[in-house]
């Protein structure tokens, strides 16, 4: 991300770590270089000023890209200064040591919408001899802080001398930060780092879980994750063993001096297997029955397992260098046009495949090893499930089977019954409410033929063939003759 264009990304960055420094001030765990001697900022009498190149930003703006909105997302290159000092014949204030943070915002790439690239070794070189020079005898630490990253070589200027002290402060790709110092302050290099302790737990989770599927078949090592995430060892060890603790049906165990993190096996947990809903007869049977050796089996397979695949992974690591060494040989040998030195490379060759060859035999017998751990396991684990499905007999199913077969039999007859006794009421009006009526029917306005028509709830006679000949009479008998 920190090649991004985004202007409120990088503004978001560059208050992060100044408003962090602010707070760092505070904690009596960072200390400095001072006239003193190395000593605590939060004891020390101390000046703090802040300010930014918010009056360069806007002229630059007004001369390249106006933009009112633009201009508020923009970081505007601030800076901290403290200044601290102790008392001097009770009345004057000596200064022993300085503190000064710049951040510096890839301005100009972000006004072009152009993506930033990180500061080279030139450059920040530069912007280091741009800072006021350091007090005569007054030690100062410099923290340069560069939203866009720095390039590989130029982390070579963060070093430590007599007169002031650089420590250069980046984002990284991993999306936490990346400080770089002397190895003399390694001991508080870590301080500089504004990214929370719980943010840094769940980056270290969200690369577990995008590392999921090699818990199906091995194991998730500590220095993985490490790599995943740019995070000290120390703290991706913490997070991988609370994780595990927190996760049912995952382990973490150092093996072969690495900490790994690995499945303990899919064996169902319950009655079957000494579950919490085991009564105590149950649990005397299952210590008596020697059931538990299962489970000690397949807790020890998947720990096999898991340092196996380890063993396999870096025997793959070791041949993929072999060979982009045979190739670098290869482009060398063709380089080359001297016999001496085309021979030595062809006895390096002849020496590096022999190298390859045996470390895929070794390949070929960590996979079989993991094919028959694997296989095994697998069994085992068949076996738990099937004791812990508690499915019922044959004889309970076909008894069950002859209770459901009556029950629908007897629901079938029950509604045939229903169905027979079941009567058809047709209600009618008796003559006394016909004409009464057709008596109200007249007062209201309307004539007999409408109440003719609204009294047809009555039953309809059958149509006989006289009545269906006279209501008809175009139409032909049975022996085809007219009416």
């Amino acid at each position: 991300m920190r090649n991004t264009p985004d202007a409120s990304w990088h503004k978001q960055r560059e208050q992060e770590i100044v408003a962090h420094v602010e707070r760092m001030l505070d904690d009596p765990k960072f200390v400095i270089d001072t006239s003193v001697g190395r000593k605590n900022t939060a004891s020390a009498k101390r000046q703090v000023r802040a300010g930014d190149k918010s009056v360069d930003l806007k002229r630059l703006m007004s001369q390249t890209r106006p933009d009112r909105d633009l201009e508020q997302q923009m970081p505007v290159g601030r800076t901290l200064e403290a200044t601290f000092s102790v008392n001097k014949w009770l009345i004057f204030q000596k200064i022993i040591g300085r503190l000064t943070v710049t951040v510096l915002p890839p301005t100009k790439e972000i006004l072009k919408d152009e993506n930033p690239e990180p500061l080279t070794l030139g450059e920040t070189r530069r912007q280091l001899s741009a800072l006021p020079p350091p007090l005569p005898g007054v030690p100062t630490t410099i923290v340069l802080v560069s939203t866009a990253g720095f390039a590989p070589d130029a982390h070579e200027l963060a070093e430590r001398t007599s007169e002031r002290t650089i420590v250069l402060v980046e984002p990284n790709e991993s999306g936490g930060w990346s400080v770089h110092g002397s190895t003399e302050m390694s001991g508080i290099l870590h301080l500089f780092d504004p990214e929370p302790a719980s943010t840094k737990s769940q980056r270290i989770e969200q690369a577990i879980d995008l590392l999921g599927d090699d818990l199906i078949t091995g194991a998730i090592s500590a220095e993985k994750v490490s790599l995943l995430t740019q995070l000290p060892l120390q703290a991706v060890e913490d997070t991988v063993k609370s994780y595990a603790k927190r996760t049912p049906g995952l382990q973490s165990k150092r093996l072969d001096g690495r900490l790994l993190l690995f499945r303990e096996g899919s064996a169902p947990t319950g009655k079957a297997v000494g579950g919490e809903g085991m009564s105590l007869l149950d649990r005397i049977k299952t210590l008596f029955s020697r059931k538990g050796d299962n489970e000690r089996k397949i807790a020890f397979l998947s720990e096999r397992r898991a340092a196996l695949t380890q063993q396999r992974d870096a025997s793959h690591d070791e041949v993929f260098k072999l060979e982009k060494k045979e190739s670098d040989l290869k482009k060398e040998f063709k380089a080359n046009d001297s016999i001496v030195t085309r021979k030595r490379i062809t006895a390096q060759m002849v020496q590096l495949r022999k190298e390859i060859d045996r470390r895929t035999q070794l390949l070929t017998v960590l996979n079989q090893q993991i094919n028959v751990v694997g296989t095994h396991l697998h069994n085992l684990e068949l076996l738990e499930q099937g004791r812990a499905s508690n499915l019922p007999s044959s004889d309970e199913i076909a008894t069950d089977a002859a209770a459901a077969e009556e029950m629908l039999a007897q629901l079938q007859a029950d509604s045939e019954m229903a169905d027979s006794m079941s009567t058809t009421v047709t209600a009618g009006m008796s003559s006394e409410e016909q004409q009464l009526y057709e008596e109200l029917l007249k007062e209201s306005g309307e004539g007999p033929s409408t109440a003719t028509a609204e009294s047809s709830d009555e039953p309809n006679e059958p149509e006989t063939p006289a009545k269906t000949q006279a209501t008809n009479p175009g139409r032909r008998t049975a022996q085809g003759e007219p009416g």
